[in-house]
C-alpha cells in the first residue's frame, strides 16, 4: 500500500474503517456529464507572486501548501469552481482537491505506484465528493477516491492512498505573514467560468449549515446527532486509530489538546490567534523525548524546553528552534463530511467549563464589547464565555465578535466600524443570500445598540441534522433579551442616524421603494463574493431581477468594479450589477456561464428613470 512520509502508517486497517462504498446509494447523486465536466478539474493553473496579486484580497479565503521548498496559495473562490487542481511543485506532480460543500481543501502528490497521474472530480458518496484517476497509458483503469482523504474506495486501488501534503486553511493575509516568498494561483481564462468570484460554490461561506438536499441522498447510514452538520473538525485516520477534533473543542481547550491515538502521542492545534481558523496535528516526539504543549500569549510552546513553534509545527525559538514536528495525516472538513465516511470515528468534545462574567479571555475582542457585556449581565448574572467569532464568519464591516451564553441563550456580541452598518446588519435580518441553495439563510432576530449588535443564536434552529429544514419561527427558541430590551441601551453608544445615511443600504433600498420600485429578497452577498475594492456586498431582487450590489472603497473603486464585472452600473461609491437567474447552463449548480449576447440582463441597467434616481440619491 502507498503510505505518505509520515511514520505513522495509513494501510489496509485505516481504510478499512471507511464506510463500504454501495454504487445504487452514490447513485442517487446525478449531474449531466456534459455539465459536470465544467466543475471537475484544472490542469493549467497559473500563479502570480504577492507584488501582483491585485486579484487578492487580504481577508479571502486560502489554502496554504508546502512542497519541495516551495509555498503556494489556493484561494477557495477561484478552485471550488474545478474541485481538482492538477499542478507541479518542486518537479512533482501535485494534486490540489477541495469541495465547497465540504469546506475542504487538501493536497497529495499526484502518483499511483511511482507513476504522474492526473484527478477529476466525479459524484458523490456519503455527501462527500469523489473523484477519479484518468488513464494515461494502456492498461490504466479507473479507481473512485475520497477526494479530501485521497484513499480509494472502489476499483483495483481501492485500499490505496495517495502520499498527502499538509494543508492550512487561512486567510490570504495570514498565510502572506507566515511566507512572504509564496506565489498563489491567478483565476483561470475560462470562458465558461468568466467571473471566479461569481456562479458555482459562490453560495458558500466558511463552515455554512446546510447540507445541499441531492448529498444527503448519497448517505449509507444513519444521519448523525452527535454534532453540528457544519462545524469544522479536524480528523485522523492513522492505522493507530480514528477521531474527529472540533475546532471549537480544541479552541475551548485552550488552543492546544495533547492527547494520544493509539500510541502515538499527538498535539492537535487551532489558531494560534482566538479569530484564526487555521488547524493542525503533529507527532509530540522529537527525539527520544516526548513535548507537552501549551498556549501562552497567543504562541505554542513545550512546556519541557520552552520553545515556540508555529501552527506548521516549526519551532522558530527556544532550544529546539529549527526543528519540525513530523506531520499527521490530517483531514480539515465539516463535520458531515467526516463522520458519513467514517462512521467510526471517535469524537472529542471539550470537558473545560465555560468562563464565567467577568472572568472572560483578555482578548480585544472582549474588550471591545466589555460595556454590552456589563449590562447583559446586569440582566442575567449567568452569563458564560463560548467563543471569539471567526475572521471568516464576521459579519460584513463587523471589527469583532464573541459568542456567549446568557443562562441557556446563546448570543452572537458584534461591535461594528459604524453604527450604519450594525443598523444595516439588523434590518436585513442578518441574513446571507445563498442561491442557489437557498434565497436567505441565517435570518436571525437582532438588536442594534449603536455601533454594537446582539444577535439570538439558539443551539436549536433546525428541525433534522442536515440543518436544512428550520424549526418554524414560533418554535425556535429565541433569546428574550432581543426583545427591543430598554434595559441595554444603557450600555451602548446611542448614535441617531439621518434619514438617508450615503453609506447605508437600507437608506438605499428604502429610497428605491420610495420611488415605486419593488425591492425584495435583500441579503448579504458571501465573503468570497467580496471584491477588491468593495466595502460590503448584498444581492435584491429589484423589479423581478436580480442584482449584486457593492458599496466600494471610493467612486475611484467603483468604476473599476463596474467595468470588471460588466453589465453594471456605477453610481457614486456604489455599483449595480446585474445577476440574472439564468446566467449558466446548469442553473441549479451555477455552471458554464452562458454567452454575453445570449443573457438577458436587466433592462434596469439603461433605463433613464432608474438611472436618475440612483443619481438623485448618491446626490450626482
Amino acid at each position: 500500500m502507498t503510505q505518505s512520509k509520515t511514520a505513522y502508517p495509513c494501510t489496509d486497517i485505516a481504510a478499512a474503517r471507511l464506510a463500504p462504498f454501495e454504487p445504487g446509494i452514490s447513485s442517487n447523486f446525478e449531474m449531466p456529464i456534459h455539465i459536470g465536466k465544467l466543475i471537475a478539474c484544472w490542469d493549467r493553473p497559473q500563479f502570480v507572486t504577492p507584488k501582483d496579486a491585485t486579484h487578492m484580497r487580504t481577508d479571502d479565503y486560502v489554502v496554504g501548501v508546502e512542497h519541495a521548498g516551495q509555498f503556494r496559495a489556493y484561494p477557495l473562490w477561484i478552485t471550488d469552481n474545478y474541485h481538482m487542481i492538477n499542478d507541479r511543485m518542486g518537479g512533482d506532480p501535485v494534486l490540489f482537491s477541495t469541495c465547497e460543500r465540504c469546506q475542504s481543501g487538501s493536497a497529495f502528490v499526484s502518483k499511483i505506484d511511482g507513476k504522474p497521474v492526473k484527478f477529476s472530480a466525479m459524484g458523490m458518496y456519503n455527501a462527500s465528493l469523489t473523484m477519479v484517476n484518468r488513464k494515461s497509458g494502456k492498461g490504466d483503469q479507473h479507481s473512485l477516491w475520497l477526494h479530501y482523504e485521497g484513499v480509494a474506495i472502489d476499483g483495483p486501488q481501492s485500499g490505496q492512498f495517495l502520499e498527502q501534503i499538509p494543508t492550512y486553511h487561512m486567510t490570504w493575509d495570514e498565510w502572506l505573514a507566515l511566507h512572504p516568498d509564496t506565489d498563489v494561483m491567478l483565476p483561470p481564462d475560462d470562458p465558461h467560468h468568466r467571473d471566479a468570484r461569481h456562479g458555482h460554490g459562490r453560495e458558500e461561506y466558511f463552515s455554512r449549515p446546510g447540507m445541499d438536499p441531492p448529498l444527503a441522498k448519497t448517505i449509507t447510514g444513519h444521519l448523525d446527532y452527535q454534532y453540528p452538520e457544519n462545524e469544522m473538525v479536524l480528523g485522523l485516520n492513522l492505522d493507530a486509530g480514528i477521531c474527529a477534533f472540533p475546532l471549537m473543542e480544541i479552541k475551548r481547550e485552550g488552543h492546544v489538546l495533547n492527547a494520544d491515538l493509539g500510541d502515538i502521542p499527538i498535539v492537535v492545534m487551532a489558531g494560534p490567534r482566538p479569530e484564526q481558523v487555521t488547524m493542525s496535528a503533529f507527532s509530540r516526539e522529537v527525539g527520544e523525548r516526548v513535548l507537552t504543549f501549551v498556549m501562552t500569549d497567543q504562541q505554542f510552546r513545550d512546556e519541557e524546553t520552552g520553545s515556540v513553534w508555529t501552527i506548521e509545527g516549526k519551532a522558530v525559538a527556544g532550544k529546539l528552534a529549527g526543528q519540525q514536528l513530523q506531520p499527521l495525516r490530517w483531514q480539515y472538513v465539516r463535520w458531515h463530511a467526516w463522520v458519513y465516511p467514517h462512521p467510526e470515528t471517535e469524537l472529542f468534545v471539550s470537558s473545560k467549563p465555560l468562563p464565567r462574567y467577568p472572568d472572560f479571555p483578555k482578548t480585544p475582542q472582549v474588550e471591545a464589547v466589555d460595556r454590552i457585556l456589563t449590562g447583559i449581565a446586569s440582566l442575567n448574572p449567568d452569563l458564560r464565555f463560548s467563543h471569539v467569532i471567526l475572521n471568516l464568519c464576521l459579519p460584513h464591516e463587523a471589527r469583532h465578535g464573541i459568542s456567549v451564553f446568557s443562562g441557556e441563550d446563546r448570543l452572537n456580541l458584534y461591535e461594528f466600524h459604524s453604527p450604519e452598518a450594525a443598523k444595516d446588519y439588523v434590518d436585513l435580518q442578518t441574513a446571507w443570500f445563498c442561491f442557489p441553495f437557498d434565497t436567505k439563510i441565517g435570518r436571525k432576530r437582532a438588536l442594534c445598540l449603536g455601533s454594537y449588535v446582539l444577535e439570538s443564536d439558539p443551539t436549536h434552529q433546525f428541525a433534522e441534522p442536515t440543518q436544512t429544514v428550520h424549526l418554524p419561527d414560533n418554535e425556535t427558541p429565541w433569546s428574550k433579551i432581543i426583545e427591543k430590551n430598554g434595559h441595554l441601551q444603557i450600555w451602548s453608544e446611542v448614535l441617531s442616524l439621518k434619514k438617508s445615511p450615503k453609506g447605508h443600504f437600507m437608506g438605499l433600498l428604502n429610497y428605491l421603494r420610495s420611488k415605486r420600485y419593488d425591492v425584495v429578497e435583500c441579503a448579504y452577498l458571501p465573503h468570497s463574493q467580496q471584491r477588491v475594492g468593495t466595502i460590503s456586498a448584498i444581492a435584491a431582487t429589484i423589479e423581478a431581477d436580480r442584482f449584486a450590489i457593492y458599496r466600494c472603497d471610493n467612486e475611484g473603486a467603483a468604476a473599476r468594479v463596474a467595468q470588471e464585472v460588466t453589465h453594471a452600473i456605477a453610481v457614486g461609491d456604489w455599483v449595480f450589477r446585474s445577476i440574472p437567474v439564468l446566467m449558466y447552463a446548469d442553473p441549479h449548480y451555477e455552471m458554464g456561464q452562458l454567452p454575453d449576447d445570449t443573457i438577458t440582463w436587466s433592462p434596469l441597467l439603461k433605463n433613464k428613470a432608474f438611472r436618475m434616481a440612483l443619481d438623485e440619491y448618491a446626490g450626482h
